[in-house]
């Protein structure tokens, strides 16, 4: 599940759906939209504070105050959350349907190895892993410096071609591309994308490059009961 902006209690800056308590919105407002979101969930997510790392935690072993920027599962009803809003959310999955994962890949946790750490943790093959890629800010509207740049062709040379130059030392970044090109080398294949900006498309998205501050959407996944019993 991917929540948009929309159907919460905050106001202003943070209409409607603001589902973090980090970012100068009315405590109470989040958490009345914490529970709305809770209602059509199996149970409460679990969050962690989210730091652009490379560090992924089990779920059920997690607090709200846990650093990391990935979590997973293997236990029913047991729901991983995590926030964005222009970063990349990455909810995986195996095709029995007996794992899941959501990742925050920002560039850091990317060029950290994020999506890595967590496709290393599932014990189904790479092979048999099911991306599905969340709302992020588009290479056209991601502004970014030289020094990022080099920092990825560092890692890997082929990342040249999801840099887009526009202006003197500024670059078009594409995160779904970087993301979708790690998945590859990490022998994922089974990729999906939504076709969804959140910073040109205000009405349904926060985004942190569009408006500051502002508020955060959640990527949840997590294990049914009736796969357990089928």
């Amino acid at each position: 599940m991917f929540t948009t902006r929309q159907g919460g209690a905050s106001k202003g800056l943070f209409e409607s759906l603001n589902l973090s308590y980090s970012v100068g919105d009315d405590q109470e407002h989040v958490s009345k939209n914490r529970e709305l979101l809770s209602e059509i969930l199996p149970s409460s997510p679990f969050w962690v504070t989210q730091i652009h790392s490379n560090k992924l935690v089990k779920a059920e072993d997690s607090t709200p105050t846990t650093q990391a920027d990935a979590l997973y599962t293997n236990k029913q009803r047991t729901v991983c959350g995590i926030m964005t809003a222009d970063c990349l959310p990455v909810l995986i999955t195996n095709t029995v349907g007996d794992e899941v994962a959501a990742a925050h890949a920002g560039w850091k946790g990317l060029a950290a190895g994020i999506l890595e750490n967590t496709i290393k943790q599932f014990s189904a093959a790479a092979k048999n892993l099911v991306v599905q890629l969340g709302p992020a800010i588009s290479q056209k509207n991601y502004e970014v410096g030289e020094d990022l740049v080099q920092r990825f062709l560092e890692l890997d040379y082929g990342y040249q071609k999801y840099f887009r130059p526009h202006a003197q030392g500024k670059y078009s970044a594409d995160l779904c591309g970087i993301a979708t090109h790690q998945l590859k080398q990490l022998n994922v294949n089974q990729i999906y994308g939504v076709n969804y900006c959140t910073y040109e498309q205000s009405h349904q998205f926060f985004s942190h490059r569009r408006t500051q501050p502002t508020g955060r959407m959640a990527a949840m996944i997590w294990l049914d009961d009736s796969q357990k019993e089928s």
